[in-house]
């Protein structure tokens, strides 16, 4: 192995997309759109990329907030995000290259949440604290059939699309100036603040789509002004994420997002997506979400969680 070189700051979004298309899986945290909606007011961005001599093995994105005029907070959300499989040695020694950048007597605090779900003792034995626990998701591998996608859903989910096929709704697909995405972040509003959860603020995520890709699709019915069910993707390299769904009562009742979200999966597939966050679960607060993502055929993970 030669020296590691870590490059800040140095690369074009063009780049960047570049060695992000070559990971097999890639959070929208990770992506060049999340970085730019945030490096602004009291938040700054630092991007970095690892070399091994001259070969890119691993990239990353920290945002820092500021607090208390003095107190700077860098968070590296789940990443670093490596290019090839890579021993701990080199992600210790990564590790705190990245944490020199955000030295303490400056007033930093670094902290960084792998994209993994396996490794907590080998970050203890690196000397690095857990201080969150980690978050847990639905991954759903897309780089296979059609019929095998199918086969692999669920029982009632292959039964609530059937249904929903017989209704002849119409399903639209568009990016982030589709006619209704008002409707739908307007819905998503309501629905963070009924629900009591947070995601992406609203008012950001036709800023992502406007430095990367977002993905919107709507189920329809003849001679209605609204849809009966919207559903928003983030795109980031070869992955998407299912960042808002929303369904009507009549959309409930017609299992509108069913059909929604089984189109939009093949939909994503035809344009080279291989792997799709589902979002997080709650089999607690949010058991009924929780069966209906899993429903979709895809691994439940829980991430090793957030270190300093």
């Amino acid at each position: 192995m030669t020296e590691l070189i870590i490059d800040w700051n140095h690369m074009t979004q063009k780049e960047w997309d570049r060695h992000l298309s070559q990971a097999e899986h890639c959070s929208f945290q990770q992506a060049w759109a999340y970085g730019t909606i945030f490096n602004r007011d009291k938040v700054n961005v630092n991007r970095f990329v690892v070399y091994d001599g001259l070969d890119p093995i691993g990239m990353g994105q920290v945002v820092t907030r500021r607090f208390f005029g003095f107190l700077k907070v860098a968070l590296l959300l789940r990443a670093p995000l490596w290019l090839r499989p890579v021993s701990a040695d080199i992600k210790k020694e990564v590790l705190e290259k990245i944490r020199l950048h955000f030295p303490l007597k400056s007033f930093n605090l670094f902290a960084f949440s792998p994209d993994e779900t396996e490794s907590h003792q080998s970050y203890k034995d690196m000397g690095f604290r857990r201080v969150i626990t980690g978050y847990s998701t639905v991954l759903l591998d897309i780089n296979r059939t059609e019929d095998d996608l199918w086969q692999n859903l669920y029982g009632k989910t292959r039964t609530s699309i059937r249904k929903a096929e017989k209704s002849h709704m119409d399903i639209q697909y568009g990016d982030h100036h589709h006619y209704h995405i008002d409707w739908l972040l307007k819905h998503e509003k309501k629905q963070q603040k009924d629900k009591k959860y947070q995601g992406l603020p609203t008012k950001l995520v036709k800023s992502y789509g406007r430095n990367s890709a977002v993905f919107t699709a709507f189920a329809l019915d003849e001679g209605m002004r609204e849809p009966l069910a919207g559903a928003l993707f983030l795109r980031h390299g070869r992955c998407a994420t299912y960042h808002i769904g929303w369904n009507g009562p009549e959309g409930r009742n017609r299992n509108a997002l069913h059909l929604l979200l089984w189109k939009t999966i093949l939909k994503l597939k035809s344009e080279g997506v291989v792997m799709i966050d589902l979002g997080g679960i709650n089999t607690e607060d949010g058991a009924d979400i929780a069966r209906f993502k899993l429903g979709f055929g895809g691994t439940p993970i829980s991430l090793i969680g957030t270190y300093m």
